[in-house]
């Protein structure tokens, strides 16, 4: 909770995003799970089978590219937070006050960045692993039409 309200307002949407970054991880890895254990010919409609396996991989990638731009928003939220402490008029500056803008800059940008790379990471192995199927299938294929 502390980091939710150091983060300012863009926390809140970075920690939907990773949620929801982690429930499509888990579900992507259960399905795969299941779909792989045999070859794509061995199924009576492989076209389903691979639909399955790419379905929620654009939401993914999707999170990967929304995550360091929330993370900017709340990086510049907390900078022109700042700048509207040094702004006033007032001829004291708390650095206290400054500092927690400061802190949120670096907080959204840091949270924002962690959440690509990892969702970064998981759609890749999961795009090289549906590829990788997909290619054995359409050898199989070839193989079949060669003969």
């Amino acid at each position: 909770m502390y980091l939710l309200e150091q983060g300012g307002f863009y926390m809140w949407p970075l920690l939907i995003c990773s949620v929801v970054m982690v429930a499509i991880i888990i579900e992507r890895f259960s399905v795969f799970t299941a779909y792989l254990k045999k070859p794509l010919s061995a199924y009576e409609a492989p076209e389903l089978v691979v639909e399955a396996l790419r379905r929620h991989l654009i939401m993914l990638s999707t999170i990967i590219t929304i995550a360091p731009m929330l993370g900017l928003l709340g990086t510049i939220s907390g900078l022109m937070k700042c700048f509207q402490l040094l702004g006033t008029k007032t001829t004291l500056y708390n650095p206290q006050e400054i500092s927690l803008g400061i802190s949120e800059a670096l907080l959204t940008t840091g949270v924002g960045l962690v959440i690509t790379v990892i969702g970064q990471i998981f759609y890749s192995y999961f795009s090289a692993r549906l590829e990788r199927y997909v290619s054995h299938y359409n050898r199989w294929l070839k193989e079949g039409a060669d003969e």
